[in-house]
């Protein structure tokens, strides 16, 4: 995995666009979000979310295009991270964000 570019969004949270694609040649280049923000819900599961702690939670797209333009939108306040609950990669935590 390479991180390709970080940033913080408006409320503090930090993300990162990442490239899965030279580890798994199935994923498109550049097409992971990863951020970090603060869990409002909890999950059972060691590795789970855990409210008021600090959660990595992933975001896939179809083209690094999508996903650079959703990185923008949520580094300039223009979006928050609920309005990409559907790129989630595990749907089951959209409650967490």
């Amino acid at each position: 995995m390479k991180i390709l570019e970080k940033g913080i969004m408006p409320d503090g949270t930090e993300i990162q666009l990442e490239d899965w694609n030279e580890n798994y040649s199935s994923i498109p280049y550049g097409s992971t979000i990863a951020s970090y923000p603060i869990s409002k819900m909890s999950h059972k599961g060691h590795f789970s979310p855990k409210g008021n702690e600090k959660y990595r939670f992933a975001f896939d797209f179809e083209s690094f295009e999508k996903t650079k333009e959703a990185f923008c939108n949520l580094v300039s306040g223009n979006k928050v991270l609920t309005e990409f609950k559907r790129n989630l990669t595990i749907k089951e935590y959209a409650d967490c964000i």
